[in-house]
C-alpha cells in the first residue's frame, strides 16, 4: 500500500511537472507567432511533452476509479452511477467554460486569419486552452475507463481484442499527428486510422449486456440521464471545445476529439437500447423476482424442517410471485379417519375450519386476508375444498361473482349487475379471483394454497405454473420434516423403551432360589423391547435355613410392547403381596389376584397364570392354571402335558372364574423335572409357516430328560431359535422355567 502511494505522488508530480512545461512552451510560442517565428521542433517536444503526461494521467485515473469500485461487482462502478457522475461533471465543465468565456473574452482563436495560422487573440487563450483541456482532458479519459468496463460486462470471446483494436487505432491515428500545427492536423495517414478506428467504435458501440439486467428505475433514470449528456454535448462543440484541444496538442488533441466521438456514438446506441428495453422491464422484473423466490423457495425447503416456517414461508413466496395486492392462505387437510392436527400446533392456529364429506380443511396461514373476508368466500366457493378432498387438481375462479360453479342460472346482464355492484361498493372486494393447489405428497393431500387477487382474471398460465411449483417444493418439504419428527419421535420413543426394558429386567428374578435337591433355572426374551410374559418364585417358608416350601409362577399378559409391560409390574406386586397369605392352596391366590387385576385391566386385555406351591418335604407340586398353558412333566418314562382347567385372570370377577379354578397335585420322583413356558414357545413358526407345537416339544424334553435344569432349559430355546431359521420368526414374548428334582442332594 505505502508503495502504491508513493508511485501515485510520483506521477502526480510528473503531471506537474508536464503541465508547467507545457504552459511555458505555450507562452513561448504565442509570442513567437507575434514576432512571427515559428519553431516546428518546439511543437514536436510538446506533443511528445503531452503523450507522457496524459499516458500517467490515465494510469492515475484508472487506478483512481478502480480503488472506488464495488469488490462484488462485476463492474467498477455501477452504470446509472457513472453516468449520474459524468452528467454532472460535464455540466460544472461547461459552466466553468461558460464563466471563462465571460470572465476572458478576447480568449479564442483566429481561426480564419489571412496565412492560415491559428492566432490566439491574447495570453489568457494560453491559460484558458489547458483549463479546458486538463478539465475535459481527465473527464474524457475516465469516460473511456467506465465504458471500458460497461462494455466488458458479460464479454464474449472477441470483446477484449475488438475494444483493444479501437484504441489502438485512436493511438495511430493520433500519433501521426505528432509535430503538426493546428492548422495542419488531418493528414492522409490519421485520417485512414481514424476511419478505421469509427469502423470499430461502431463494434465496440453495440456491446450493451449491462442494459438488461437493470431495474426499471435504473433504465428510466440512466435514459435521462444519458440523453442529458448528449445534450451537453451541443454547447460542447458550439463553445469549439475540441478546438482547444488541437491548439493544446495535436496528437492528444486528436485522441481526446476520438474519444469524445466514440462517447458521443455510445450513448447513442445506449440510449436506442434503453428505449427499446424499457417496455419489457416490468416483466423481466417480475420473471427475475420468480427465479429468485423459486430458488429461495428451493432452498428454503431443503434446509428448513419446521412446519409453522413452511406454511407461512410457502403463502408469502406465492402472493409475492402473484403480485403486491394478493393475499393468501393454506389450509391444512385431515380425513375423518386420520388423527387430527398437532395437539401443539393447534392452539396457535387461527380457528378457521373448512367440513367437507371426506374430512376438514384447517387455515393455518394467512396473509393480507381477514378472517371475515375468508368465512364470506367460504360461503360462495365451499365447492372448492369439495373438490379438493375427491379430486386434488388446481382450480381457478376468474370471477367469484360470475363464475358458473357459484352463481347458477347466470345470465351476461345478471353478470354485467353483479360486477358494477361490486364496483360501488364503499370497501373493495379484496377477494376477486382466486387460484388453488392441492399440496401432495406420495399421492396423498396434504392441504391447498390459494392466493387470491382484487382483479377479475388475475391469473394466467405463468402464475399458475409457479404458483403450482412452489407448492410442490412445499409438499416436498412439509413431508420431510414430518418425517424428520417420526424419526426424533422414534429415537426418543427407543430410548424411552430402553429405559423401560432395564426397568422390566429387573422385576424378573436375577438368580433362582437355593432348594436343598433342587435346582432351577429360566430365561425370558420380550417379542419387542419390553414385553408382557413374566415369571417369579418366592420363598414361602423354610427350616433351620434351608427353603421348604416356595411358589413358582408364570404369566403372559394378552398383548406385546409397553401396555403388557406395564401389567406385568402390576402382577409382580400382587404375587408378591399374596402369596404369603395364600402359602398352600394357588387356587385361594389367583381368585384373589383375578378379583384385583378385574379392576385395573381394559376390557381387551387378560392374563394367563399358572401358579405353583412346590414341597421341599414331600416333594409335592400343588398347581392351579388361570388359562396358561399346560405345564410340562418329565418324568423316566418321558414328557407329558398336564392339563388342569381354568380361566385366565381379568375376564371374569365374579363366580364363573371361581368354579373354574382347580387346584392339582403331582408327586416328585427324584429326576423329575417340571417345565413352564409360555405361548411364544409353541407359536413360533418356521419358514413354511409350521408351527413349534407341541408334539416337537415333548419329543424334545423327552430327548433330554435326564439333563439338568439348565441344559434342559439351553436346549429347548437352541431348538425353537433352529426351528424358527432365518426364513421363521418367533412372533410372541418367549419365556422358559425349569424346575428339577435331583438325584443326589444339590442346589443351584
Amino acid at each position: 500500500m505505502q508503495t502504491s502511494s508513493r508511485l501515485t505522488y510520483i506521477f502526480l508530480a510528473l503531471v506537474i511537472v508536464c503541465e508547467a512545461s507545457l504552459l511555458l512552451i505555450d507562452i513561448g510560442l504565442f509570442y513567437a507567432h507575434r514576432a512571427r517565428v515559428l519553431s516546428g521542433g518546439l511543437y514536436v517536444l510538446k506533443d511528445l511533452i503531452a503523450i507522457v503526461m496524459y499516458a500517467v494521467l490515465y494510469y492515475l485515473i484508472r487506478m483512481q476509479l478502480k480503488r472506488y469500485a464495488s469488490p462484488d461487482s462485476p463492474l467498477w462502478l455501477e452504470p446509472a452511477e457513472s453516468f449520474w457522475k459524468g452528467f454532472a461533471s460535464f455540466g460544472l465543465l461547461l459552466s466553468a467554460t461558460v464563466v471563462l468565456g465571460w470572465l476572458l473574452p478576447r480568449s479564442g482563436y483566429d481561426t480564419q486569419s489571412p496565412d492560415g495560422f491559428w492566432r490566439a487573440m491574447s495570453l489568457q487563450t494560453v491559460f484558458k486552452t489547458h483549463l479546458i483541456t486538463l478539465g475535459f482532458g481527465s473527464l474524457l479519459l475516465a469516460s473511456l475507463v467506465v465504458l471500458e468496463r460497461l462494455i466488458f460486462f458479460r464479454r464474449a470471446k472477441n470483446t477484449q481484442s475488438n475494444f483493444l483494436a479501437m484504441v489502438v487505432l485512436m493511438l495511430v491515428a493520433s500519433l501521426s499527428e505528432i509535430g503538426s500545427l493546428p492548422q495542419e492536423i488531418g493528414n492522409p495517414v490519421s485520417i485512414a486510422f481514424a476511419a478505421l478506428a469509427i469502423v470499430m467504435m461502431l463494434v465496440n458501440a453495440f456491446r450493451l449486456s449491462w442494459v438488461l439486467p437493470l431495474s426499471r428505475s435504473d433504465k428510466i433514470r440512466t435514459l435521462f440521464l444519458v440523453i442529458g449528456i448528449l445534450a451537453e454535448l451541443v454547447p460542447f462543440y458550439a463553445m469549439d471545445c475540441p478546438n482547444y484541444f488541437l491548439a493544446y496538442s495535436g496528437t492528444v488533441g486528436f485522441f481526446l476529439s476520438s474519444i469524445t466521438t466514440f462517447v458521443a456514438i455510445y450513448l447513442a446506441t445506449t440510449l436506442f437500447s434503453l428505449l427499446s428495453y424499457l417496455p419489457t422491464s416490468e416483466a423481466l422484473e417480475r420473471k427475475n423476482s420468480e427465479v429468485r423466490n423459486l430458488y429461495a423457495m428451493s432452498r428454503f425447503a431443503s434446509e428448513v424442517f419446521d412446519e409453522e416456517k413452511i406454511y407461512s414461508s410457502l403463502v408469502s413466496y406465492a402472493c409475492s410471485a402473484a403480485g403486491a395486492s394478493s393475499c393468501g392462505w393454506l389450509d391444512l387437510y385431515q380425513p375423518f379417519d386420520e388423527k387430527s392436527l398437532n395437539a401443539e400446533q393447534a392452539p396457535h392456529l387461527p380457528n378457521l375450519q373448512w367440513k367437507t364429506s371426506k374430512g376438514y380443511f384447517k387455515t393455518v396461514v394467512r396473509q393480507n386476508v381477514s378472517t371475515e373476508h375468508l368465512h364470506e368466500f367460504a360461503a360462495k366457493a365451499h365447492f372448492l375444498w369439495e373438490e379438493m378432498c375427491h379430486n386434488p387438481r388446481q382450480i381457478r375462479v376468474d370471477d367469484i361473482e360470475t363464475d358458473s360453479r357459484i352463481v347458477k342460472d347466470a345470465t351476461p346482464l345478471t353478470n354485467f349487475l353483479r360486477r358494477l355492484g361490486r364496483k360501488r361498493r364503499k370497501e373493495p372486494a379484496k377477494i376477486v379471483s382466486t387460484l388453488s393447489v392441492p399440496l401432495i405428497s406420495r399421492a396423498n393431500l396434504i392441504g391447498v394454497l390459494t392466493v387470491a387477487k382484487d382483479v377479475e382474471y388475475g391469473f394466467v398460465k405463468d402464475d399458475v405454473e409457479l404458483i403450482s411449483t412452489f407448492a410442490d417444493q412445499a409438499a416436498i418439504a412439509i413431508q420431510n420434516s414430518r418425517l424428520v419428527r417420526e424419526v426424533i419421535d422414534k429415537e426418543r420413543m427407543q430410548q424411552e423403551l430402553a429405559v423401560a426394558q432395564k426397568i422390566q429386567l429387573r422385576l424378573l428374578p436375577h438368580t433362582p432360589l437355593a432348594v436343598p435337591n433342587y435346582e432351577m433355572d429360566s430365561l425370558s426374551y420380550p417379542a419387542f423391547e419390553v414385553g408382557g410374559d413374566f415369571y417369579d418364585y418366592l420363598a414361602l417358608s423354610s427350616s433351620n435355613g434351608s427353603i421348604c416350601k416356595f411358589g413358582v409362577m408364570i404369566a403372559d399378559v394378552s398383548g406385546k410392547g409397553a401396555s403388557a409391560a406395564f401389567y406385568t409390574a402390576e402382577l409382580k406386586g400382587i404375587f408378591q403381596s399374596l402369596c404369603t397369605l395364600y402359602p398352600d392352596t394357588p387356587s385361594d391366590l389367583l381368585i384373589r389376584a383375578n378379583e384385583t387385576l378385574s379392576r385395573s385391566l381394559d376390557r381387551k386385555s387378560f392374563v394367563s397364570a399358572l401358579y405353583a406351591i412346590f414341597d421341599v418335604h414331600s416333594h409335592t407340586v400343588r398347581f392351579s392354571n388361570a388359562g396358561h398353558c399346560p405345564m410340562v412333566l418329565l418324568t423316566a418314562e418321558g414328557a407329558q402335558l398336564v392339563k388342569v382347567p381354568g380361566l385366565a385372570l381379568g375376564l371374569n370377577a365374579g363366580d364363573l372364574f371361581q368354579r373354574a379354578i382347580r387346584t392339582e397335585t403331582l408327586f416328585l420322583k427324584p429326576g423329575d423335572a417340571v417345565v413352564f413356558y409360555t405361548d411364544g414357545l409353541i407359536d413360533a413358526v418356521n419358514s413354511a409357516g409350521e408351527p413349534f407345537g407341541f408334539e416337537r416339544l415333548l419329543t424334545l424334553l423327552s430327548a433330554h430328560k435326564h439333563r439338568s435344569a439348565s441344559e434342559i432349559k439351553q436346549a429347548l430355546f437352541e431348538a425353537v431359535n433352529t426351528f424358527a431359521g432365518a426364513g421363521g420368526s418367533v412372533k410372541d414374548d418367549l419365556t422358559i422355567l425349569v424346575i428339577k428334582r435331583c438325584d443326589t442332594p444339590a442346589s443351584h
